[in-house]
């Protein structure tokens, strides 16, 4: 009688996740939001053991619907792949005494005083920072670091309800701001200056970290901190900070005892030189970064860590800092807020060479929001090129194809 496949649980995500497992020959469970799944989708959920449509958020009741799946049919290992499942894939492997993301460092990157907690032992990855519940609390820190400096939610992503504070007129608003505060606890930390952050993307198999690409994430003017454009790899001349962030990153993954996973880490560069960790996630990038590491370099990080859990699996690595052969690149579309009358036909920019996908949803009569967070944008372009010249080609080719009218007759051209 052959072995059984190995009995994977995926949680939360997207479809093309579960279609990968089952393709490599796991035996897939699923528990998630099937809501916004499309019929394709739904037909690859089909072809599982199990599925649980449970929000994966919702650590306890999935953890009580993974032990009802151990129980008829014992799992092998529990994975996260995406923003909301990592706690509940994390905490459902220690229960069961499976494989899966490590808690302590899905604990130490979902909770960001416990990790800025943890590197203050490392000096040389050491950042000020204070737990604030308080506007008195803040004035407290700002006496000690002064400006400028960042206040973040404790625990959350997308830069939602971030502020960074470089002036005495915005540190004043914040701390009169009765609602701010209402909100509950945050971090403060010394602020890293500069509009270059930087995301590196790894793969960490039985305790050895490899940086699978390092992308550079151009962010919005002072004070809105979104990214508007990621580039993978960096070009000329932020590539040379390539080593160093290399370097740090793969002592903080140490720190934090990560041992098996993806993480994706933002990091930016400090005026003196030294590569600084914003924060973590043992998830991968947003924004469909992870396939355009992939593009770049080579390395397909979600096929690579599920292969890990194979039978052999222990032979599975990773390339650290693989040579790059092309790029990849997503650019943001972000129009004025005003009243939209008509707008190019966006199917133009599949005849524009080098662009690869496109999301947008500028309509007529809609007023596009403010991109405020890294949380939803009016349009995203995807870009899949030959080098850095030829991404600034086609993206000056999407200024001249795509355009935006307003009601009062402006006309609006993305400019990168």
């Amino acid at each position: 009688m052959s072995e059984r496949a190995p009995h994977l649980l995926v949680l939360s995500g997207w479809a093309g996740v579960v279609e990968t497992a089952l393709s490599l020959g796991f035996d897939v469970s699923f528990i998630g939001n099937t809501a916004d799944f499309s019929p394709q989708d739904m037909d690859v959920l089909g072809r599982c053991r199990y599925v649980r449509a449970i929000p994966a958020e919702q650590v306890v009741a999935c953890l009580e619907a993974a032990h009802h799946i151990h129980d008829r049919h014992p799992l092998d290992a529990s994975i996260s792949f995406g923003e909301f499942g990592m706690e509940s894939s994390a905490v459902i492997a220690d229960a069961l005494g499976i494989r899966g993301i490590p808690l302590a460092s899905v604990a130490a990157t979902r909770y960001k005083d416990r990790m800025r907690d943890i590197l203050a032992d490392h000096p040389h990855l050491a950042l000020g920072w204070a737990r604030v519940e308080s506007a008195e609390d803040l004035e407290k820190f700002h006496a000690r670091y002064g400006l400028p400096l960042i206040v973040k939610p404790v625990a959350g992503s997308g830069s939602v309800g971030v502020r960074q504070l470089t002036t005495p007129d915005e540190l004043r608003h914040t701390l009169d701001d009765a609602r701010f505060w209402l909100q509950g606890s945050y971090l403060a930390e010394e602020l890293v200056e500069g509009d270059e952050l930087y995301s590196v993307e790894t793969v960490t198999l039985d305790g050895r970290h490899a940086i699978a690409g390092i992308s550079l994430c151009r962010l919005a003017r002072h004070p809105n901190i979104a990214i508007t454009e990621i580039t993978v790899p960096p070009p000329a001349p932020y590539d040379r900070h390539t080593e160093n962030i290399s370097r740090t990153v793969r002592a903080f993954l140490d720190a934090i005892g990560h041992t098996w996973g993806l993480t994706h880490t933002e990091v930016k560069v400090a005026p003196d030189g030294r590569p600084v960790i914003i924060e973590s996630q043992t998830r991968i990038g947003g924004y469909r970064i992870f396939k355009m590491v992939e593009h770049a370099g080579g390395v397909d990080e979600i096929a690579t860590v599920l292969r890990s859990l194979l039978p052999g699996g222990e032979s599975v690595t990773s390339p650290h800092l693989p040579p790059t052969t092309a790029v990849g690149m997503v650019v943001s579309l972000i129009p004025p807020s005003k009243r939209v009358r008509r707008t190019a036909d966006a199917e133009l920019l599949r005849a524009v060479e080098g662009v690869e996908d496109f999301e947008i949803a500028i309509r007529p009569g809609e007023i596009p929001l403010p991109v405020a967070a890294n949380t939803k944008r009016p349009g995203l372009i995807w870009l899949r090129v030959a080098d850095h010249a030829a991404a600034e080609r086609t993206k000056r080719e999407i200024t001249r194809t795509y355009w935006v009218e307003f009601e009062d007759g402006d006309v609006w051209h993305p400019s990168f």
